[in-house]
């Protein structure tokens, strides 16, 4: 305070001093007082001139409405195959035995046990279903093609060999068999007289072919011929080798190696099947087996078109799968109109 005080007093004395001294120009005096509103400033400072700053623009801020989210679609739940189906089983049953087989469990090995078992009354519902589904319908019992009873299936046996018998009979009137042989093949040696049985009784001509120039022991085909090159060409390397050649010198493989009469005839008869030496009736009749006619596949895969029609309407297009009761429908239809 005492500080404050002397700053004033010594302001107060520097005005008392300062008149005497401002007199002695009174033109500067008369401007000032002239010039009393610019109060103790008696010089004139030139004020600078305010630099003006650039208007700063604030940027607009915009609304915008916020974009619409998508809505979400909901996840396709993926359902598995009913509890207990074919399908849930093939999938299912194998991953209970594994896992009784990993942690052999009494609870384990019970649970996959059940299953087990259930498949096995299933499948024995399904054989008694399968029984009364065939009973009564030519097309699905099988004693309509091929008696069980040994009398009725004997007898069919022996009229399916007969007609084999009378067929090779009349093939061995078209072609004949060439008969590739070494004199030091064993299997040669067996295969000789069977096929002079076969001369024999069904009237096939045998051309007998010494691969080594060599007659066979016993002279069971004395009138053999050398072999010139054939056996090499038509690819012999196992002997005895046999082929069926048609009287137009068509040349079909039979074997090549030993067998029995029977299946000599029976190879003949399918070479000459392959060959369209025998027509297919001619053929069918070799076989132990009624009915052939009625053949199932032969007659519904005429109808096959009309079938991918119905499938179509179904709107199962990716499996053309076809329900049971529409199906059974159609193919009983098509099966007993042409009956």
């Amino acid at each position: 305070m005492l500080r404050f005080n002397k700053k004033i007093l010594f302001a107060l004395g520097l005005a008392i001093l300062t008149p005497p001294v401002l007199s002695q120009d009174r033109e500067s005096n008369s401007r000032f007082y002239e010039r009393k509103a610019e109060g103790w400033f008696w010089y004139k400072e030139e004020i600078p001139e305010e630099k003006t700053e650039p208007e700063i623009v604030e940027p607009k801020i915009v609304a915008t409405a916020p974009k619409a989210e998508s809505p979400i679609e909901p996840k396709e739940i993926i359902q598995g195959p009913s509890v207990f189906s074919a399908a849930w089983f093939r999938e299912n049953l194998p991953k209970y035995k594994d896992k009784a087989w990993d942690d052999p469990t009494i609870e384990n090995v019970r649970v996959y046990m059940y299953l087990q078992r259930y498949a096995m009354d299933r499948s024995e519902q399904f054989a008694d279903t399968t029984e009364l589904a065939v009973v009564g319908d030519p097309f699905l019992d099988e004693e309509t093609r091929r008696p069980s009873a040994t009398f009725a299936s004997q007898k069919l046996d022996r009229w399916a060999g007969q007609e084999k018998d009378s067929l090779a009979r009349s093939i061995a009137k078209k072609a004949g068999v060439f008969f590739f042989f070494r004199s030091d093949s064993g299997t040669s040696r067996t295969q000789a007289p069977i096929l002079k049985m076969l001369a024999a009784r069904d009237g096939f001509t045998i051309l007998p072919i010494s691969v080594d120039g060599k007659p066979l022991p016993n002279d069971v085909f004395p009138n053999f011929k050398v072999d010139d090159g054939q056996a090499e060409k038509l690819g012999v390397n196992a002997y005895p080798a046999l082929y069926l050649v048609s009287e137009n010198h068509e040349i079909e493989p039979i074997s090549q190696g030993v067998l029995s009469l029977a299946d000599i005839k029976h190879r003949i008869i399918l070479v000459a099947k392959r060959r369209g030496w025998i027509t297919d009736e001619q053929f069918n009749k070799t076989k132990p087996i009624l009915n052939l006619d009625s053949n199932i596949a032969a007659l519904l895969d005429e109808q096959s078109y009309k079938l991918s029609n119905i499938a179509k309407d179904t709107n199962n297009q990716e499996t053309n799968f076809i329900p049971p009761e529409k199906l059974a429908e159609f193919i009983k239809q098509k099966l007993y109109e042409d009956n």
